[in-house]
């Protein structure tokens, strides 16, 4: 099986297609990488009139279920503060959610601010860091756009959100909560 065969990458490519018809639709220019590869980031992103440029990652996966976060590596976030470190560029996270059926993100310096979050009795610090993934609130996204029926439907149906996946996150959760 090739890379663009697997489940997950063609999930990808769509919410990069759903998140770059948008920007076009609304005047901003989404720079493409050109290789055949693994590459720092999705897009350069730059506004017509050249007052706004940003590099940009399209994580196309719905919230956790039983959490108000969402989230991407922990080697990804890192490799992107670096950059915006090294040269002064601020990132953006798109995230494409077929669960809410939107696109919601915000920039990584907003993201990364600590914050505390009341949820099911819980209390929540935010960034969290479990596995290697680094998650944030969904209180620091800034809805970006909803996305039709269609759209929702087939990511939908490259969901790797089956019922294994959702007993697993269940079951973890009431772990955590017994502990």
């Amino acid at each position: 099986m090739s890379w663009d065969d697997k489940i997950e990458v063609q999930k990808g490519k769509l919410g990069e297609q759903i998140v770059d018809q948008y920007l076009k639709d609304n005047g901003i220019i989404p720079y493409i990488a050109v290789f055949d590869g693994p590459h720092p980031f999705d897009r350069l992103i730059a506004s017509l009139d050249k007052k706004n440029i940003f590099i940009a990652d399209i994580k196309t996966k719905a919230r956790r279920n039983y959490y108000p976060d969402t989230g991407i590596d922990e080697r990804q976030y890192k490799e992107y503060q670096y950059l915006t470190h090294k040269y002064n560029i601020r990132c953006f996270l798109f995230f494409v959610d077929e669960s809410l059926g939107e696109i919601y993100g915000n920039f990584l310096d907003v993201l990364s601010q600590p914050e505390i979050v009341q949820y099911n009795g819980k209390t929540l610090q935010y960034p969290l860091i479990q596995g290697g993934i680094i998650y944030f609130s969904l209180a620091r996204m800034k809805l970006i756009a909803t996305i039709n029926s269609q759209q929702v439907e087939a990511l939908k149906r490259l969901s790797n959100r089956n019922y294994v996946y959702k007993e697993f996150y269940r079951l973890q959760e009431q772990i955590e909560n017994e502990s």
